[in-house]
């Protein structure tokens, strides 16, 4: 009776050492894909206030982002960042993960206030407005 509870609980323990890997990688390809819907957002929200033509200087959108934590589930983020030097990108690192950064060539961004950073877990805001700088329209962003 004891040898088979210890070979029952030895068997239970290799399965899990065994599953344990293939969690981790669903748990950061769920987060990944997650923080890529978040960017899509950005950039629609940026194209439509380029594109509606009532849209005026002063036109707003606001995006949700949303910073998991570590889960059973979600893999965690340490940073979301939008920065625009001589091009703009927006950066963010799945928890352990190097850094993916994705450029929005469709849409004009500006950061007039220097890159926006969220690197504390839960929902923060994005405000995506519209201005004119050099005779076009430009979206700006603001945390």
């Amino acid at each position: 009776m004891v040898v088979r509870v210890v070979l029952a609980t030895v068997l239970a323990a290799a399965l899990l050492a065994a599953s344990l890997p293939a969690v981790e990688s669903v748990r950061t390809d769920r987060t990944t894909a997650a923080m890529e819907r978040t960017i899509d957002q950005v950039e629609r929200a940026g194209s439509r206030l380029l594109t509606d033509e009532a849209a005026d200087a002063g036109a707003r959108r606001v995006v949700t982002v949303s910073l998991p934590a570590r889960s059973f589930t979600a893999a965690g983020v340490d940073q979301f960042t939008v920065r625009c030097s001589r091009e703009c990108t927006i950066d963010y690192r799945v928890a352990g993960g190097d850094l993916q950064s994705r450029r929005l060539p469709s849409v004009p961004l500006a950061t007039p206030d220097g890159p926006v950073t969220f690197s504390t877990v839960g929902t923060h805001r994005l405000t995506l407005g519209l201005r004119r700088q050099n005779g076009s329209r430009v979206v700006t962003v603001r945390g």
